[in-house]
């Protein structure tokens, strides 16, 4: 009930539906992680620095509005292999929901287990609405706060019960080395864990939806106006300033 670690799409795509996550070996080149990397780590410290940073369970940050402090982030959010398996999940015309970093802090406290389909009242669909990918920035370990999550819950099709004491369903770590990119269906069980060690785990989580949902993130009124501006159509098409189908018109037909 493992995913395995590989850079076939095939084989994560299979992974996807068996087990409702894969693993991919680091999609981008050495030195566009680095810069990637870089720049999250150089936007959390700014951001614990001035005192606008958004801190919670003890020693966890969150870093939200990727698109709005680095041009690596937008790059990173079109990243062909992920749009590729983003595609199989959601089908075509799918849609940048939001981007944002999750930093485990040390001796920061795990995450309630849910799935990303909050928002959808039950009975879910027999298909993701949603699907989230996660870039491990550092190697993810389960003493480090790795993702930890119910392989093959997804095929449930709905939240943990917690007045059945879902919520305390056993979960695995994720562990994979820096680099990886874990992509993982909407309906999936998952948690941040916990870090018992005394560094930071970076991690940067994109998170998309079909073209019908409506997106995490605002970006018409979030994005900064010289992001939109230079924006390229597929990443235009991303954030929802094109149509999808007969959805997304302005004054008529399209």
């Amino acid at each position: 009930m493992r995913a395995t670690l590989t850079n076939d799409v095939e084989t994560a795509a299979r992974d996807l539906a068996d087990h409702g996550y894969c693993l991919l070996e680091c999609p981008i080149s050495p030195g566009a992680f680095e810069r990637l990397r870089s720049r999250l780590l150089d936007v959390a410290g700014q951001e614990r620095g001035d005192g606008s940073a958004f801190l919670y369970d003890g020693g966890n940050q969150r870093v939200f509005s990727l698109l709005n402090k680095g041009r690596e982030f937008e790059e990173n959010v079109q990243d062909p292999t992920v749009m590729r398996l983003m595609e199989e999940l959601l089908g075509v015309g799918f849609l940048l929901s939001s981007t944002h970093a999750n930093i485990a802090g040390p001796g920061g406290a795990p995450m309630h287990l849910h799935a990303d389909q909050t928002f959808a009242r039950p009975p879910w669909p027999p298909y993701a609405l949603v699907a989230n990918s996660m870039w491990m920035l550092d190697d993810f370990t389960a003493e480090n706060g790795a993702t930890r999550l119910v392989p093959g819950s997804h095929l449930l099709g709905r939240q943990p019960d917690y007045e059945r004491g879902e919520g305390n369903t056993a979960t695995v770590p994720v562990c994979a080395p820096a680099g990886s990119v874990m992509v993982f269906d909407g309906r999936l069980w998952h948690q941040t864990g916990a870090n018992t060690t005394g560094r930071p785990r970076h991690g940067i989580l994109n998170y998309y939806c079909r073209g019908y949902v409506r997106q995490q993130q605002n970006f018409f009124t979030g994005l900064k106006e010289e992001v939109a501006a230079r924006a390229e159509p597929g990443l235009r098409r991303l954030l929802g300033f094109e149509n999808y189908f007969s959805l997304g018109m302005t004054d008529g037909l399209p």
